[in-house]
């Protein structure tokens, strides 16, 4: 075969899959595939979509010829037996690896990818030689809910939460200490090669409490995965009325911050907990106090803050996260 004709074969493409957990959310599923369906795909690139289903029993697959319409990619469907979420991603790495696919992403079930989203991880991961990659994640109102004032009160509090969280994350690239950020997989990408070479896993340690994705990037980085963060690489998150509660607030916020200890192995000692607590609560009095006069903007602040200092008192006397502990 000549130069010239060598030339002229196609390249072959590099495949991503596009990885999805789910469990008992075929709305949000179908419009996360809708989202698919509209996103730019980088050039000599194939996709695939990996779904694992974390249930009890099938039920995707009397649904696969939808699932299959809603996207132009192959759709790959499996099942997840024991129910918690790192062995739902655990089986979509399985997944990802027996099918030799070259980079993984992760998205959420109840979330929407932005139209360059894919675009911006990939040309992030191959420009700076990345092993593992993160984006922005951001809280949206469901189209098609009308939310009370309670529900509304707490988005925007999520939504500035959100704005700090991301405007700091983009200066630690500016700064190239874009290492330092964890990587979540409601925005995740992998590049497989190195995943085969060092071997991670989801702890399934962390099925009831959270935060295995956290541990997976922590493990990464000390097997020596080169970790960064793509800016301009969005998603949405869709959260129901029922997540948009003071109650949820508070007990999300408590379960992070005992799981984010409890991790870390930085838990204190009980006193020095119950003082931080006073400390907390000190502060959200003076909040609740505020709240009238700034349209009760500082009211989720201040649960927050109570929930901080409760999660420290549970970290220190070591009682872990029930936040995703499987129901019926």
């Amino acid at each position: 075969m000549s130069e010239t004709e060598h030339a002229a074969l196609p390249s072959k493409k590099l495949r991503i899959g596009l990885g999805v957990i789910t469990h008992r959310r075929m709305n949000g599923l179908l419009r996360l595939l809708e989202s698919f369906r509209q996103m730019k795909v980088p050039a000599d690139v194939a996709c695939t979509v990996l779904i694992a289903e974390n249930d009890d029993a099938p039920t995707l697959d009397a649904h696969i010829a939808a699932l299959q319409a809603a996207v132009p990619f192959e759709v790959q469907l499996d099942f997840e037996k024991t129910r918690g979420i790192p062995f739902a991603r655990n089986k979509v790495l399985d997944m990802a690896l027996a099918g030799n696919f070259d980079f993984l992403t992760f998205v959420d079930d109840d979330q929407i990818v932005d139209r360059f989203w894919l675009v911006m991880l990939f040309s992030s991961m191959q420009a700076r030689e990345l092993d593992l990659v993160g984006g922005p994640n951001l809280f949206i109102q469901d189209p098609e809910a009308t939310l009370p004032w309670q529900n509304r009160l707490v988005l925007q509090d999520y939504k500035r939460s959100k704005r700090y969280i991301n405007s700091y994350r983009s200066s630690l690239v500016l700064t190239d200490s874009e290492c330092e950020i964890p990587i979540y997989t409601n925005n995740w990408m992998l590049r497989m090669s190195k995943l085969r070479e060092l071997g991670v896993r989801f702890d399934a340690d962390y099925a009831i409490s959270g935060g295995s994705d956290t541990k997976f990037y922590h493990d990464s980085c000390q097997a020596g995965a080169v970790t960064g963060w793509a800016s301009d690489a969005h998603v949405s998150e869709i959260w129901p009325a029922s997540r948009l509660t003071f109650r949820y607030l508070y007990k999300r916020t408590r379960d992070q911050r005992s799981t984010t200890l409890l991790r870390a192995q930085e838990e204190p000692a009980l006193p020095r907990a119950l003082l931080f607590l006073c400390l907390k609560c000190y502060k959200a009095f003076g909040l609740l106090l505020r709240s009238p006069f700034n349209n009760f903007r500082t009211l989720p602040v201040a649960i927050r803050r109570v929930a901080e200092g409760v999660g420290t008192v549970r970290a220190a006397r070591r009682l872990k996260s029930q936040l995703y502990r499987p129901s019926d």
